[in-house]
């Protein structure tokens, strides 16, 4: 039983890993990274904008510009190549930065949705997106949305350390890891119960964040868990290998206790 375990536990810790940054960088578009070693890794002084790593804190401007794009889907075509939304920049940086905060933080369902900057006028950069299947995008954004706000408002009535834990216990009851390694997403970890790291970290973002609560993703190689900003410090947790282990030990670390953990701090 032990070898299981820890068998199952180095999947997590190791080659699961790298599905994290597979995932976040290159499935929706507006890719934050180049693979390794490549030619296009050698121009990477061309990359437009923030990566996606850079934006660990809420930006509300964002999450109103993406609201803007997923009220879109809803009037998306699959038979066109690109749609126009009403979400606007002042800058192509500033565009490119926000595609890639929206597939990582704002948008919810696993149907690839691929983002465009596009200049009108002398100042005006529109967002238009891609989907094959707009509808079903929009669903399973709405589901998974639908889905944590239940859980958000379970835990209305609590203090903030209380809600911090329920939906720590919540997500570590409800998904598996997934040792095929092929689900990656938000909506993979909340309906259909089984991700990799990403979809932990993306679940108990979302949920501290429609709570109320102070919540970051926190990138060390190509591992992220998370951190809550409770009674006045940063509380930090890692629920994919709290799972993984079949224990609690990274639940709810002080920074003290984070900066001996030589485990993370090896990445």
């Amino acid at each position: 039983m032990v070898v299981r375990r820890m068998k199952k536990a180095g999947i997590c810790l190791t080659a699961a890993l790298y599905m994290l940054f597979y995932s976040s960088f290159a499935v929706n578009g507006m890719a934050d990274r180049p693979p390794a070693g490549t030619e296009e890794e050698s121009r990477k002084e061309t990359f437009i904008g923030l990566s996606a790593n850079d934006m660990t804190v809420r930006s509300l401007e964002y999450e109103r510009q993406g609201a803007l794009v997923i009220e879109a889907l809803g009037r998306g075509n699959s038979r066109e190549e690109q749609t126009g939304t009403e979400a606007r920049f002042s800058s192509d940086e500033g565009a490119h930065s926000f595609g890639r905060y929206f597939n990582r933080y704002i948008y919810l369902g696993k149907e690839p949705v691929t983002l465009y900057s596009v200049r009108e006028g002398e100042e005006d950069y529109a967002i238009f997106f891609s989907c094959d299947n707009p509808g079903l995008a929009l669903g399973q954004h709405r589901q998974v949305q639908d889905k944590l706000a239940g859980l958000a408002g379970a835990a209305r009535d609590l203090g903030d350390r209380e809600k911090a834990e329920f939906f720590y216990q919540w997500i570590y009851n409800h998904v598996s890891y997934d040792e095929s390694l092929q689900n990656r997403t938000v909506y993979h970890a909340v309906m259909e119960g089984k991700s990799v790291c990403w979809g932990y970290v993306s679940a108990y973002l979302s949920l501290c964040r429609m709570a109320g609560l102070t919540c970051e993703p926190v990138y060390r190689g190509n591992h992220a868990w998370n951190r809550i900003w409770l009674d006045g410090q940063w509380i930090y947790c890692d629920i994919t290998w709290d799972k993984c282990l079949g224990g609690s030990t990274w639940k709810f670390m002080t920074q003290e206790e984070m900066d001996l953990d030589f485990l993370h701090n090896g990445l």
